[in-house]
């Protein structure tokens, strides 16, 4: 025969079961959420780098001599640049590179970069473009 307090106590772990269930599935949605903030601030920030054409450093006078190589694509580019200190993210460098149809012109030879010059201005200068103040 069951008694009341066996049967208060199936539903006290009934109860927490219920409770459990809802503080996981809360907790659950909660990361869901701030995964999901970061990924859309990520987004934006990366964004707002590709299409602002902002250089690393703006006040730099450092310039640096890159060699680009025969055959070099516009990823080869971009680590070279990153890993010399002349643009703050390959990936950004990329995009820009083939926003702006950069990616097939690289000429190769040795630059005079600054991590005071925007993407843009780098991509016109190792592809041999005229910057658009001197056109």
């Amino acid at each position: 025969m069951i008694t009341w307090s066996d049967y208060m106590t199936k539903d006290n772990e009934n109860a927490y079961g219920v409770m459990l269930g809802i503080c996981i599935r809360t907790l659950v949605n909660i990361v869901f959420v701030l995964l999901l903030v970061e990924g859309f601030n990520y987004s934006y920030h990366f964004s707002y780098k590709v299409f602002a054409d902002l250089p690393k450093v703006a006040a730099s006078s450092e310039v640096k001599e890159i060699a680009i190589g025969e055959g070099s694509s516009a990823k080869d580019v971009a680590v070279l640049l990153e890993t010399n200190g002349v643009i703050e993210n390959k990936y950004i460098f990329l995009v820009r590179a083939y926003l702006g149809k950069y990616n097939n012109k690289i000429i190769a030879g040795t630059y005079s970069l600054s991590p005071s010059m925007t993407p843009d201005e780098i991509c016109r200068m190792i592809c041999g473009m005229q910057s658009e103040e001197t056109s």
